[in-house]
């Protein structure tokens, strides 16, 4: 039986699903794993679908037993999960309908990290909508959408999951720090399966009073044992907010001492060593982090950059109220990886990323502006100033 309005539960567990594209049938599993457990009185789990199939968007009320077809609550025509008007209905929608303590919010659909390809409408950050043009959320967008629920409801979002591919990104976890406090997501691309949603949920019934820095490292722990002994490839991270800061600091301190040093050949060699032994992610453009600055402090011997990689990767290291919570990987390809990955292309800079918070924020984007411009001089590689 439907409950309308609500007592105050502890968490309100709240999934967008953006299935209008191919992974439809993946949506009707996944909520067919959070059946298996469903809603408690500490717990409401609320859904919004829209679907490829049938152009319609439900919404849903998950009971244990229940599903797709016996939890449906409200049913309307095609919308355009790409808008963001669209996801902060949701969000409002469920936070007056399910009052809670505190929201996890869950955004499923393909991801590609803080890729924007602007006016083009296709293959940005989140939540593709395929019979809208290929829209989607970019981080801007996603932004704007937490910071007017904080707005009106006086309260930020405990714990922003992204059950879909390479949204474990600096400039992400930056760009959304002032509305989130606990994000979790993936270095490299996520299986078809996801997220295991009864695992997660099984935490939620069985410790209602966790809170989100706690249950930001469960479903880490939860998604990398779903993998176990299935072959694939995975990694998984929670990112504290609130500490993020920290990181783009050390790392515009580090990104100063390179644009210093960049004259140095030594220095240059350095960093097209570290790079070329990095974990990297969405071909190439993406690389992990934490082993980039780990090789270039160890092939580096100036002083300045030496000191502070070796404050960077003090701040990477993950643990409580640091800005990496936790994660996990599995995966011989993926022993390298740290948790989280940072934009360092081959070539040419996407001229969108000078929209980011992290552009304006760490000189990291001039950084790569000028070690690429000189590469290109080099070696024939193209460099800041040749854009498409």
């Amino acid at each position: 039986m439907k409950r309308e309005t609500m007592e105050k539960a502890k968490w309100t567990f709240m999934v967008y699903i953006a299935g209008d594209n191919n992974l439809d049938p993946a949506a009707l599993t996944d909520i067919g794993e959070m059946a298996k457990v469903g809603s408690s009185k500490d717990l409401n789990v609320v859904v919004q679908l829209d679907r490829a199939r049938d152009r319609k968007t439900r919404r849903f009320y998950i009971t244990q037993g229940g599903g797709y077809s016996k939890d449906c609550v409200e049913t309307f025509e095609e919308t355009n999960t790409g808008d963001p008007a669209v996801l902060e209905g949701f969000i409002l929608w469920a936070m007056e309908r399910y009052p809670a303590d505190r929201y996890a919010l869950v955004i499923w659909n393909h991801g590609g990290g803080w890729w924007d390809e602007g006016a083009r409408r296709a293959r940005r950050n989140i939540a593709y909508d395929d019979s809208s043009g290929g829209d989607s959320l970019n981080n801007q967008e996603l932004q704007e959408v937490l910071a007017n629920v904080a707005q009106i409801r006086g309260k930020r979002i405990d714990v922003l999951g992204m059950d879909a591919c390479l949204m474990a990104m600096l400039e992400v976890a930056y760009q959304l720090r002032d509305w989130v406090q606990i994000t979790v997501g993936s270095e490299e691309t996520e299986p078809f399966d996801g997220w295991p949603y009864d695992r997660v949920l099984d935490v939620l019934v069985k410790r209602p009073r966790i809170g989100a820095s706690r249950l930001g490292r469960e479903i880490v722990k939860a998604y990398i044992q779903s993998y176990q002994g299935k072959g694939e490839d995975v990694t998984q991270s929670a990112f504290n907010l609130q500490a993020i800061g920290g990181v783009v600091w050390n790392l515009d301190a580090l990104s100063g001492e390179l644009i210093a040093d960049l004259a140095i050949r030594q220095v240059r060699e350095a960093v097209a060593v570290a790079r070329y032994y990095s974990p990297s992610f969405f071909d190439g453009e993406y690389l992990d982090l934490y082993r980039f600055v780990q090789v270039l402090k160890d092939r580096c011997d100036r002083e300045g950059i030496h000191a502070r990689a070796g404050e960077l990767l003090k701040g990477l290291k993950p643990g409580n109220h640091r800005a990496i919570l936790y994660r996990g990987h599995l995966g011989k390809r993926l022993r390298y990886t740290h948790g989280m990955s940072i934009y360092f292309p081959a070539g040419k800079i996407n001229p969108r990323y000078r929209d980011l918070d992290f552009y304006r924020d760490c000189r990291w984007g001039e950084f790569l502006g000028k070690y690429l411009t000189q590469r290109h001089r080099e070696h024939g590689v193209f460099g800041q100033d040749e854009h498409d």
